[in-house]
């Protein structure tokens, strides 16, 4: 057995090596994330085409683009991401998530004595 062979049968086996070694999907990054689709449409007063993942892509006008970003500023951040995600598939997607209701619910008063009152924001009881 030469001194090479012995070497190889005894190189230790890594599972990672195989991790990093696979190609990432390709298909991923074809299509542009949908937020950044959309601040380049407004940059260039709306002459840019989106493309959403079913293939689809179109001109969207200003106030439709204006009103999504806002939307999306506005929201939390879980319902940014699901904002995104419906709004990514297609152009009915993003129709939909346009109007998509993601008002933030209303937070009641905390009711206790007058100290506590203070600190709660309830300063209206005397």
């Amino acid at each position: 057995m030469k001194i090479v062979e012995f070497a190889e049968a005894k190189k230790p086996v890594d599972d990672l090596d195989d991790i990093i070694d696979k190609p990432e999907d390709a298909d991923q990054d074809k299509i542009p994330h949908i937020l950044m689709q959309l601040r380049k449409a407004l940059d260039v007063e709306g002459e840019y085409t989106i493309t959403f993942k079913d293939g689809k892509k179109t001109r969207l006008p200003m106030d439709t683009i204006v009103a999504f970003i806002k939307k999306y500023l506005d929201a939390r951040p879980g319902d940014k991401e699901a904002l995104q995600a419906q709004a990514a598939n297609s152009i009915e997607g993003f129709m939909s998530a346009l109007k998509k209701d993601i008002s933030k619910p209303d937070i009641p008063k905390i009711k206790g004595s007058r100290y506590m009152s203070h600190f709660a924001g309830d300063f209206d009881d005397k």
